[in-house]
């Protein structure tokens, strides 16, 4: 068993949908096990729906805010894999997957927690990343997303 640490993405600023809210970059040397997802919102004030995703971008993208993966265990490691979220909106958007791993619709005004069957495998240097895909809100919400990773 590897060690664990969680990396929180936030958007920062009403998005254009769809958008990446966060992204995990496997290390050279190590792949990484995501074993949840949690989603939620914390601006929406009415129903409205939504649907998010989790994928396997082409591309990094440019921009985005760095963001330190945080260990469960206060000992274990700094983690090789790195991460970057919305909270510093993109300023080209990570490609958009081909395929996605799950898509879920949602309330906006809910929170969500996925734990897949099995933890999605990232090989090393792979990425994967969650995003909104469509935001029936009047406001656009601002999403907050925080991944389980195991490395």
């Amino acid at each position: 068993m590897g060690d664990f640490y969680t990396v929180v993405g936030k958007m920062g600023a009403t998005p254009t949908v769809p958008a990446t809210i966060l992204m995990a970059v496997a290390g050279a040397t190590k792949r990484i096990f995501i074993h949840e997802v949690h989603l939620g919102s914390h601006n929406a004030s009415a129903l409205a729906g939504a649907r998010v995703s989790l994928g396997r971008p082409s591309t990094a993208g440019t921009g985005g805010a760095a963001f330190t993966p945080t260990p469960i265990d206060t000992g274990a490691p700094a983690a090789i894999f790195t991460a970057l979220s919305s909270a510093t909106p993109w300023s080209a958007e990570p490609t958009q997957p081909t395929n996605y791993i799950w898509e879920e619709g949602l309330d906006a005004v809910a929170s969500y927690v996925y734990v897949p069957k099995a933890p999605i495998v990232v090989p090393t240097s792979g990425r994967i990343a969650v995003r909104v895909e469509v935001d029936n809100s009047g406001t656009k919400v601002q999403w907050t997303a925080t991944l389980v990773v195991e490395e």
